[in-house]
Parts: C-alpha cells; sequence; structure tokens
C-alpha cells in the first residue's frame, strides 16, 4: 500500500527539503516527498517550496542531481539526503553548561541554577532574576516600613480603612491568591495573621510566650474575612483595625516561580531558582527529562528523605526541622496557628508539589496546621498537585501520602 513521507535534508546550494516538524534554522532546502515504495523501487520527486499542499513539481531542482521534475532518482541519493541532514541538524545543537549562582534575599539565602551557552549569558540571566527578587522584597517585606505592603497594612492604625486602596500588579497577585488561599483551608493560611508573628518574633528573642492581653488584644485585628478586593481596578480595602499582612507563607514561592519565568524570556528555560523549601523549576536539564530535588527528612533535617522528579512546576516544604523555639519543655513551631496565634506544638512536616510556585508554598503550611487527613483533601482538590506529610509523636514516626506523590518520587538512587 503507498504511503507518503515527508523527510528533511539540508542541499548545500540553499535549497530547502521539509521533514514533519520544525526544520532547525540552520537548514535550507526543497520539498520532497516520498510517493511511495514497494520492494522494487521508490518515488521521490522535487516539488516547489511555495507549493502548500505539495502537488507542483519543481521545474528546476538542484545541479548535480538526479532528476528533477517528474524524473525519478535512486532511492540511495534519498538515503544521502537523510544523513545529510541528521549531520546538520546535530550541528545546530547549541551546547550547554551549567551555572550555579547564591546571593541573599528575602531573609535567606536564594539560589539559582541555570544551563547557558556561555558564563556571559548566565550571569546577565541571573543578574536580571535577582534584581526581580530585590524589587518583589521591596514590594512584600512587612519588616521594611516603606515596603508597599506596610504602607496598605498602616492605614489601618487608626480603624478600618474607609475606602479600597488601588495596589500594584505583584501585590495585588498575591493578596489575590492569598485569600483565595484562606478561602479553600478555611482560615488554615491567614496572611492577617501579621499581629501575632510580631508578637511570637518577640517570644523567640525573650524565650517566653507572648503576654495573654497582648496575644487577645492582637487576635482581634486578625481574619482574611476582613480583607475585601476590588478586582477591576486591583484595589484592596482592610476592614479591621491594625490590621498587618505577613506573605511570607506565599511570596517565596511566587518569587522563585518570577524568576524561573524570567530567564525562560530570556531564552534560558532550563532553570531552577529556590530558597528554603520553596523551589521552581523549568525546562529539564540537557538530556533528562526531570529535575531531581531532595526532600528534606523531617526527623533528620540534614538528611533527605528521598527525592523527587520534576519539571515546570515547583516544589515546597515546610515544617520545623530547623525553626522553632523551646518554651518551658514545650517545643514551638515557627509555623502559627492562626486559630491560636501560637506556634505549633505537634511534629509536622509537608513536602507540597504544584504546578506554580505560589500555590505549592501556601498549602504547604495549611497541611501542617489541618494535619495529614484534612489537610491531604485540600490537596486532592488540587488539579496538579501532590503532598507527602510527615509526623512525629514521641518516637514513631508517620508517613502519609496524597494519591498522585508516587508519581513524582524518583525510584532511582542518587
Amino acid at each position: 500500500m503507498p504511503i507518503k513521507v515527508l523527510i528533511a535534508v539540508t542541499w548545500m546550494q540553499g535549497h530547502r527539503i521539509w521533514l514533519s516538524g520544525p526544520l532547525p534554522p540552520c537548514t535550507h532546502g526543497v520539498r520532497v516527498r516520498v510517493r511511495g515504495f514497494s520492494s522494487s523501487r521508490e518515488e521521490v520527486r522535487f516539488l516547489d517550496s511555495s507549493n502548500e499542499k505539495g502537488k507542483t513539481p519543481h521545474p528546476n531542482p538542484p545541479p548535480g542531481v538526479p532528476g528533477g521534475g517528474d524524473r525519478k532518482f535512486s532511492i540511495r541519493w534519498f538515503w544521502a539526503f537523510l544523513l545529510i541532514f541528521c549531520l546538520s541538524a546535530a550541528g545546530c545543537q547549541t551546547h550547554l553548561e551549567k551555572y550555579e549562582f547564591v546571593r541573599p534575599e528575602m531573609g535567606t539565602v536564594f539560589q539559582v541554577v541555570v544551563y547557558a551557552p556561555d558564563a556571559a549569558a548566565a550571569k546577565r540571566g541571573a543578574d536580571a532574576v535577582f534584581a526581580r527578587a530585590d524589587e518583589l522584597n521591596a514590594l512584600l517585606s512587612d519588616y521594611d516600613p516603606k515596603s508597599e505592603i506596610s504602607r496598605l497594612s498602616r492605614l489601618t492604625d487608626s480603624g478600618p480603612m474607609t475606602a479600597p486602596v488601588a495596589v500594584g500588579h505583584d501585590l495585588w497577585r498575591i493578596i489575590e491568591r492569598a485569600v483565595e488561599a484562606s478561602r479553600r483551608s478555611n482560615g488554615a493560611f491567614d496572611i492577617t495573621i501579621g499581629p501575632c508573628v510580631k508578637l511570637w518574633r518577640r517570644s523567640h528573642q525573650m524565650g517566653e510566650l507572648p503576654n495573654p492581653e497582648r496575644l487577645a488584644e492582637a487576635r482581634k485585628s486578625v481574619g482574611w474575612e476582613a480583607i475585601k478586593l476590588f478586582p477591576e481596578t486591583h484595589s484592596v480595602q482592610l476592614l479591621k483595625p491594625k490590621m498587618r499582612l505577613d506573605v511570607g507563607g506565599i511570596a517565596k514561592g511566587y518569587t522563585a516561580m518570577e524568576m524561573v519565568r524570567m530567564l525562560r524570556e530570556r531564552g534560558l528555560p532550563r532553570a531552577m531558582a529556590g530558597a528554603a523549601g520553596d523551589i521552581a523549576v523549568g525546562d529539564p536539564p540537557p538530556g533528562k527529562s526531570n529535575w531531581r530535588i531532595a526532600v528534606q527528612a523531617l526527623e533528620q533535617p540534614d538528611k533527605s528523605a528521598g527525592y523527587v522528579e520534576l519539571h515546570n512546576a515547583s516544589v515546597s516544604t515546610s515544617g520545623d526541622t530547623e525553626r522553632y523555639i523551646l518554651i518551658d519543655g514545650t517545643r514551638y513551631s515557627h509555623i502559627i496557628d492562626p486559630r491560636t496565634g501560637l506556634g505549633l506544638t505537634h511534629r509536622i512536616g509537608a513536602t507540597v508539589i504544584a504546578t506554580d510556585g505560589t500555590t505549592a508554598d501556601w498549602m504547604s503550611k495549611p497541611l501542617s496546621v489541618l494535619g495529614p487527613e484534612e489537610g491531604l483533601r485540600l490537596i486532592e482538590s488540587t488539579p496538579g498537585a501532590a503532598a507527602r506529610v510527615v509526623t512525629i509523636e514521641g518516637k514513631q514516626t508517620k508517613v502519609y501520602e496524597s494519591n498522585h506523590w508516587r508519581e513524582f518520587q524518583s525510584a532511582s538512587v542518587p
């Protein structure tokens, strides 16, 4: 039965022959169609490259090629052309080297890994994304009184805001996603927790629990329902007095995702960016199908509990492996429960994989607050998400996994 196949080869005199797919930029030629073949002979016709349907024979085939127009030539020429194409296409592949950059950002250390054709291109990309991280920190840091989020919060110092205020693109995206996260988690994630965070930072310094009266007063300013959004104008209105927004549980994932996006826009799609437990990855390294990311062990922070493999996705790990405080014999996590205003006292760690860094970052927090069962129900209702939760009770360690976790889990040994 006759078949039709499109092939692509490079002809040295500037003509183009097409394959069933995009031709490398460095190749040129005319179209050739294999009309069919049998055990005795094959037919190949030169076609006019301007003819979309490929039906008009090319009137002047390249000099030196046997046949032309309706004239047939041996299949030996077919394979010769194909070999030339393969060699030409291989020559078009740009060799990429791995480059790594580390800089302090957002109170932690950000790492960028990028595959680039040379060191200059890698450095230009790294400089651009670290500048972007600086820009976001200047907008989102609640430590900086001049940041956009701090200025927004201060509008409630004398009472609830009487009118909405327009905010910038990045702050709007963060607050909008945070409100969605609070709604989906029934308040287990809440960026209005800022007043309690401020007290808890003092507790870390002093080694004592917050004063109960001051904690009760701070909690009056907490509640995600007091954030009113106006999508048409990207405006925000805070409806409680003395509110303080803290986006520390979502901003790093957003920033890592933005860094990978920017590298892709600069022609460097094979990249990874992250800080602490929040990592975003783009296209996989050359010759690989995925990035390989270690998952920190809750019980032994200096060791990994395995690896996950992913590309064009994000992973975030949250827990009290390193950031905690002991007060009167009780271990308190840095993760604050919005319902109490205090750090979690149960040992739990969560790793979340999602299609974007913002989702992975915020979802790892309510998993710790809600616990494995309720938290994993949240994961299962999120397309593209997967999670692993580890709890420690006394000497007993339990592991819980979402239905899709093992699709990302690496089976090979590093």
